[in-house]
């Protein structure tokens, strides 16, 4: 199972291959941002990706909107949108 470590907590939850950095949050206590509660709409779930791109999903075309709009960085992603498949480290300035 991938873990996701969510800088500078430095807490480490497993989770379900495919789940989202988001799901990883929530259902483990972790504040995260959100007025969408996870519906590609807000972009308020914006988080830096310190480690392990390659393990999350592509962008689809509705991250791919929030990304350009909200300008995104090259190591940001819609944390509701982006799958984890490996192991990652992740942070965000709401912590």
């Amino acid at each position: 199972m991938p873990k996701v470590l969510f800088v500078p907590l430095n807490k480490v939850v497993e989770l379900k291959t495919g789940e989202t950095l988001f799901k990883a949050a929530r259902v483990n206590g972790i504040p995260i941002g959100s007025s969408c509660r996870g519906d590609c709409v807000c972009g308020w779930c914006k988080v830096e990706v310190v480690d392990g791109m390659q393990n999350l999903s592509s962008p689809e075309e509705c991250e791919k909107k929030l990304m350009r709009s909200g300008n995104y960085g090259k190591t940001e992603r819609v944390a509701c949108r982006a799958r984890v498949y490996g192991d990652v480290r992740i942070t965000t300035g709401y912590w």
